[in-house]
């Protein structure tokens, strides 16, 4: 099976983060924005605004879940989790042991909630 990846708002796996010697090249995230108290940002600090969607197979993720629960987050930041086994359309929310569906957008695959972004 080959790995996915949304480009342009459609599911593909065709791979575009190649440069000209065919060498994996990560594309710069879409997502950098801060969250701030005051809201300065555009992005203002508030409990239940933010919902944290993470696999437990990624170990940037799993960092992710680590620091959430150490600071105190899980009180005012959803979660879910996505299925360990990447599906042909990529991270699947399932009924997998450990994954929490997604409960703000009852989407059944990750990619279904970067196009709702």
């Amino acid at each position: 099976m080959a790995l996915g990846q949304l480009v342009n708002g459609q599911w593909t796996t065709q791979w575009a983060e190649r440069d000209e010697l065919g060498q994996f090249q990560r594309m710069p995230t879409q997502f950098r924005h801060p969250i701030t108290a005051d809201g300065a940002s555009g992005f203002k600090a508030q409990a239940g605004r933010y919902h944290l969607y993470i696999s437990l197979g990624c170990p940037w993720a799993h960092r992710t879940a680590i620091l959430w629960k150490l600071k105190g987050l899980d009180n005012i930041v959803g979660l879910s989790i996505v299925d360990p086994v990447i599906s042909e359309q990529g991270w699947q929310f399932s009924d997998y042991p450990g994954c929490i569906r997604d409960t703000v957008n009852q989407a059944e695959y990750l990619w279904q909630v970067y196009v709702k972004s």
